[in-house]
């Protein structure tokens, strides 16, 4: 009997014969096999794992920690792991894992923001993150800037992304815009071509900046002498034929905003971040071209009377300039009053002109009754200043020329009629 063999005393049943066993139970395979998925699970994840980023945001709503991603269009790039208060308490910092192959877009100029339902000038925006949930979205900067992990997001999404190779532009401006606001349209001609993507008062000192994006398709209309300015609501220019109403369109009426032309010869196209000045009008915008304009001219006076600035100046009771400006001579005895005239109409104006106010009406008594002097109807309602000249006239005036004004005309000066070719009309 083998010695691992037994017998039960008093029995017939056989003897039982025990064997050890030397073989690997298949049990074991379970758990080895679960340590090995989850090492190739770990590995792809750190193998996959980019930078870790910070992004400070006003607010964190709509963000959640563990489940709102990072896209860029419409690419998972990273999810934001932590949001937490910054140490000033005044912003959101969230600390965002990015994909490895992200690192490119992780330079400097990359804006962040957070992507969620929008209603604004434009129309309503991220409908598709009411069924999704918000999302960090972002717009990288040039692949060859300098690396950057540290970012201060947008309050607002970019209207125009670097990608569509806008024009952006700097505006200036010294006094409140009313009606401008993120997204309000920039306008040419009546067509939308452009917006405004950033509004901040100035870092040092006094006055306001705004940041426009042109698009593509129009950038080459902005020129290096453009004038911009703020078309928000209406601009009303009284006359003598009543109230002249102008408005750029009805979208700048209701969400304002901002309008360029170019006054006479285009120079070189503007370039990328170039700035401008923000006028509160069209014609104030235009003013110091316009005045740079044709001819300009003082006449002398000791009583400036009614005449007025914008007021007409007439030549045989035909507008041909306007009264720019007027101030007091230097020995506080005579008043200066500064002449426009038309390019077509300098020809008229020479050395032995005569100049006399033509505002409202003048009357004198003679053998024959009495006799009312007025320029126009224009002049009377308006005011303004008349000037003739000789039937033989002097040499061409120069610029700044300063001529006597009358407190009215003589009448031989009214029967003058010299030929004077005037320049073409325009």
């Amino acid at each position: 009997m083998s010695e691992d063999t037994a017998a039960v005393p008093g029995s017939d049943l056989p003897e039982a014969t025990v064997e050890r066993g030397h073989g690997f139970s298949g049990i074991w395979l379970v758990p080895l096999v679960a340590i090995l998925v989850a090492g190739v699970l770990l590995y792809r994840d750190l193998r996959d794992r980019g930078e870790t980023v910070e992004i400070s945001l006003p607010t964190a709503e709509g963000v959640e920690a563990g489940k709102t991603l990072v896209r860029y269009r419409d690419v998972v790039v990273g999810t934001v792991q932590s949001v937490r208060l910054s140490s000033d308490l005044n912003q959101v910092v969230l600390e965002a894992q990015m994909a490895r192959d992200s690192d490119q877009v992780l330079v400097e100029g990359t804006r962040f923001w957070v992507e969620r339902p929008r209603i604004g000038p434009h129309g309503i925006s991220g409908l598709t993150t009411i069924v999704s949930g918000a999302y960090v979205a972002l717009d990288p900067g040039d692949p060859k800037g300098k690396p950057q992990r540290h970012f201060v997001g947008l309050t607002d999404p970019p209207q125009t992304l670097r990608g569509n190779k806008g024009l952006a532009l700097r505006l200036s401006s010294d006094v409140p815009v009313l009606g401008l606001s993120y997204g309000t349209p920039v306008l040419h001609e009546g067509v939308d071509v452009g917006q405004v993507t950033r509004i901040d008062l100035v870092k040092k000192g006094k006055g306001i900046d705004i940041e426009i994006e042109i698009d593509e398709a129009y950038k080459h209309r902005v020129h290096e002498n453009s004038r911009f300015w703020n078309v928000s609501g209406m601009e009303m220019t009284a006359g003598l034929h009543g109230v002249d109403v102008q408005a750029a369109s009805l979208e700048a009426v209701l969400a304002g905003g901002v309008a360029f032309g170019t006054p006479g010869a285009a120079r070189g196209r503007a370039q990328d971040g170039a700035g401008f000045q923000l006028f509160s009008g069209r014609v104030e915008a235009f003013r110091d071209y316009h005045e740079s304009q044709g001819l300009q001219v003082v006449v002398r006076t000791r009583n400036l009377g009614s005449i007025a600035n914008g007021d007409l100046v007439l030549y045989r009771g035909f507008p041909v300039g306007k009264v720019l400006r007027s101030s007091l001579d230097s020995d506080a005895r005579h008043v200066h009053v500064t002449l426009q005239i038309e390019p077509r109409f300098v020809p008229l104006v020479r050395t032995n002109t005569v100049f006399w106010n033509a505002s409202g009406a003048s009357a004198d008594f003679g053998l024959s009754g009495l006799h009312v002097h007025m320029a126009s109807l224009e002049s009377v309602l308006l005011g303004g200043v008349a000037f003739a000249t000789p039937n033989e006239p002097g040499a061409p005036a120069d610029p700044g020329a300063v001529f006597k004004l009358a407190d009215e005309a003589k009448d031989a000066w009214h029967k003058w009629a010299p030929v004077i070719a005037l320049d073409e009309a325009p």
